[in-house]
């Protein structure tokens, strides 16, 4: 059973769940296709998968790093609890299955916007990482392709909701990673990572964060005039990013602010998701009327 746990871990699980909630979300968003149950399953397992191989790719790339950071000195690969080879075997395994399940349940265009986030991941931001700080818009580009994903498996196409779906989770995860960027400063910092939390000053990082945060607003008030989100979804997702913004507007020592920020970005997808379900609940109640 420990061993299950290692290896569970290894997939970075968090990353997952978080990216199956804006799948399953965006999914929802294209209800005017219908409701494909098969392709909603496929894309959600399959994504998953493809994201955890990514990642255990990823904990593999970065034993080196991780074993110079506090928070992620235990990971298996650096304690050697599991060996290289056996990871890799594993994340192979992982990254077929997840393929297999695409090609199987979803369309073409999916299985292509897998392949190339999993290469954005794995190859491009796991090369830029060590050197720009650009890493993170470059990161957010494979973080926020699962969820276009999920909308493309029920519609079958990459229309202006599915690039807004995209645009709004860059727009979400780009502040999220900033704060991280903040309140780990020193761990990135003795990694010699050069986040910008890192390589500029608080206001500079605030100011980027602040741009996203509009651009979040932005990005939801244009799925609302293009018919994809009702209103009171639209109205559901104002008032989450209201009250990110409350929080972002709040004088507090950097750490602590930058960490309450971080927390109520995590809110967020839930609320997107409780969005979309709304929406999917009100445009079944205007057809049956």
């Amino acid at each position: 059973m420990e061993q299950l746990r290692l290896y569970y871990y290894l997939t970075k699980p968090g990353i997952v769940y978080g990216n199956a909630i804006h799948t399953l979300a965006a999914s929802l968003l294209a209800y005017q296709y219908g409701l494909e149950l098969t392709a909603i399953l496929g894309v959600l397992v399959g994504s998953s998968l493809v994201i955890a191989s990514g990642c255990v790719v990823n904990n593999l790339i970065d034993r080196n790093i991780d074993a110079k950071m506090a928070r992620t000195q235990k990971r298996a690969l650096v304690t050697r609890q599991i060996a290289p080879g056996r990871a890799g075997i594993f994340a192979a395994v992982l990254y077929m299955l997840g393929l297999v399940c695409l090609l199987v349940f979803t369309n073409l265009i999916v299985v292509a916007l897998g392949i190339l986030a999993y290469v954005f991941y794995v190859a491009i931001y796991g090369f830029a990482k060590r050197r720009t700080v650009h890493s993170t818009l470059i990161g957010s580009i494979p973080g926020a392709l699962p969820a276009m994903a999920g909308y493309v498996a029920v519609s079958g196409q990459i229309d202006a909701t599915a690039w807004l779906i995209f645009f709004l989770i860059v727009c979400w995860q780009m502040p999220h990673f900033y704060a991280i960027s903040l309140f780990r400063r020193e761990e990135y910092a003795a990694a010699n990572l050069p986040v910008l939390g890192v390589i500029a000053g608080e206001k500079i990082v605030k100011a980027n964060m602040a741009v996203f945060m509009v651009s979040y607003g932005v990005a939801i008030a244009a799925l609302n005039a293009i018919g994809t989100l009702s209103f009171f979804p639209t109205l559901l997702m104002v008032a989450g990013a209201g009250g990110w913004a409350l929080i972002f507007s709040q004088s507090a020592g950097t750490k602590v602010w930058a960490r309450q920020v971080f927390k109520i970005s995590l809110v967020l997808p839930i609320i997107f998701l409780i969005a979309a379900a709304l929406n999917v609940v009100l445009i079944e109640n205007h057809t049956l009327q």
